[in-house]
């Protein structure tokens, strides 16, 4: 009798906090701008004009395949199947995607442990979800967070609890790469440990390791074929900068370091996992503590972000999970860090429990730090939140949708920095063309404008004479002979015919440097 109180109990709690939590998520709910470019992505996909932000032009600017391709076949069930209205299109989707998405998440966080046995177990982590200011805005924001979100739970949690298999160990690591490459460093320790710990089954587990990945080396393979290249073009535009290892490592410090400005709850629980790791002394544990590590230790590396609090996200719902777990942890320290994170949380500047609907910043410069880092979630809250915005000017905000979406030619090309939204609510006959380069192949290989004063994640790139004038007259006209001998190679890769014998060759000499000499003799042209 006494059990199934205390069974109940722990249901309550648990459905008190994710009900608390799921209207958290509707009150700070938003949409950035990045997302805008999937969006465009999704139309231009399922219209039927190639894969890629500019129809007919295949670019990958997005960064998650699989979040991509989910949404596009939620987009086409909701249209095509169901016949549902498109007032509000990809944007209420993927806010209910997103927010039903990392509801789970929170759900499969609350009870994956003996909550019956040990309140705390809710306690605390249901504490940290509700406070953790990086988790709450990017469980929304339109990106692909809540999906890894997910994934990376279900991962750790069968790890962790030595139930999954090796197949189902790598086929969720082969779904969290695929939903973003970089996302793979929270899994390769803990396969390392399963695989060596399965010496005796090594040929069985060899073929897991390869039928895992099958998804993400499919994905690849298409990926090489479809676009030419085996990575984002964002990846070619943000890492090929020429800018110093160790002032990008200095900048990538500072990311970490900027939570501790407006979500210390976030860095701090990270840190207590790593506590109660050197306590705790268990292999499983280590392995996955090592996966973090391990990613937070690549993203310094890369110099960070310049959106505060999404990729400390995951690393911090991974940390809550290890800690809400040790055994070295007893129950009057898991109350005392939960004490601790809702008076860190209550005092924080912008914690999510308190966030206010109308935020009064006028000066975008106000939301950023001295190092390039931004509130994102602020600098757009006013434009494509729900509770501002969402409810009030959903068609402004998703002013295509489905069958609106019609290509009857380029009528227009115009150059943007910030390309999501803009581009999105041109609509399908814009040709847009970001200097930043997340969805231009020739500006992604070509120098910085400027590598003394740059934004992480901004890398201006002066664009070439002529070349805009080659994208509005459908033809090369760029005066420099070498660049425009190397943009007529790569036109053949994104808009030429795809299946020709020619291009698959052109293919390979691209990835293999082959027409690297043209790029650096137009640099020494240019004085660059």
């Amino acid at each position: 009798m006494e059990v199934d109180v205390q069974k109940k109990n722990a249901l309550f709690a648990t459905g008190a906090f994710v009900l608390l939590f799921g209207l958290i998520l509707i009150r700070n709910a938003w949409v950035s701008d990045d997302a805008y470019i999937t969006f465009r992505t999704v139309e231009n996909f399922l219209a039927g004009y190639g894969i890629g932000f500019n129809p007919f032009v295949r670019v990958q600017a997005y960064t998650h395949p699989l979040w991509m391709f989910l949404i596009s076949v939620l987009y086409f069930v909701q249209f095509k199947v169901l016949g549902l209205g498109s007032n509000g299109g990809l944007y209420f989707l993927v806010l209910i995607l997103s927010i039903l998405l990392s509801c789970v998440t929170a759900y499969i966080l609350l009870t994956a442990g003996s909550a019956e046995e040990r309140p705390e177990l809710i306690v605390f982590p249901g504490a940290a979800i509700l406070f953790s200011k990086a988790f709450v805005d990017y469980s929304t924001s339109g990106l692909e967070n809540p999906l890894t979100h997910l994934l990376l739970i279900v991962f750790l949690w069968r790890f962790l609890r030595g139930k999954g298999g090796f197949f189902e160990l790598v086929l969720l690591s082969s779904l969290l790469a695929l939903n973003r490459l970089d996302s793979i460093l929270f899994a390769l320790p803990a396969l390392i440990f399963v695989f060596i710990s399965g010496r005796s089954n090594w040929r069985r587990n060899t073929k897991s390791l390869i039928l895992g990945f099958l998804p993400l080396l499919l994905w690849e393979v298409f990926s090489l074929f479809y676009y030419g290249f085996p990575f984002p073009n964002t990846a070619y535009a943000k890492l090929n900068t020429g800018i110093g290892r160790s002032l990008l490592v200095a900048q990538g410090i500072d990311y970490l370091l900027s939570s501790l400005k407006v979500d210390i709850v976030t860095l701090f629980l990270i840190a207590l996992a790593g506590l109660g790791v050197w306590l705790e002394k268990e292999k499983r544990a280590r392995a996955a503590y090592l996966g973090i590590a391990l990613y937070l230790g690549y993203l310094v590396v890369i110099g960070g972000d310049f959106m505060s609090g999404r990729f400390v996200s995951a690393p911090f719902l991974a940390s809550v999970f290890l800690s809400a777990h040790f055994r070295s942890f007893s129950r009057g320290s898991l109350i005392a860090a939960s004490v601790i994170v809702v008076l860190l949380g209550t005092t924080s500047p912008r914690s999510p429990i308190f966030s206010i609907l109308d935020p009064h910043v006028e000066v975008l410069a106000d939301l950023r730090d001295e190092n390039g880092i931004s509130d994102d979630k602020l600098v757009y809250f006013k434009r494509s939140s729900l509770m501002i915005n969402g409810f009030r000017d959903a068609k402004g905000l998703s002013r295509f949708a489905g069958s609106n979406w019609i290509f009857k030619g380029t009528k227009k090309v115009s150059v943007e920095g910030a390309i999501g939204l803009f581009g999105y609510q041109q609509g399908p006959n814009v040709f847009v063309v970001d200097p930043l380069a997340l969805n231009d192949p020739l500006l992604a290989r070509l120098p910085l404008k400027e590598k003394t004063d740059w934004r992480i994640g901004h890398f201006e790139r002066e664009i070439p004479p002529g070349y805009i004038d080659s994208l509005k007259k459908g033809e090369t006209v760029i005066l420099d002979p070498d660049l425009a001998a190397y943009y007529d190679r790569l036109l053949i890769l994104i808009s030429g015919p795809l299946w020709d014998s020619g291009r698959l060759a052109e293919i390979w000499k691209f990835n293999t440097g082959q027409y690297d000499s043209l790029l650096e003799s137009y640099v020494l042209n240019s004085g660059d």
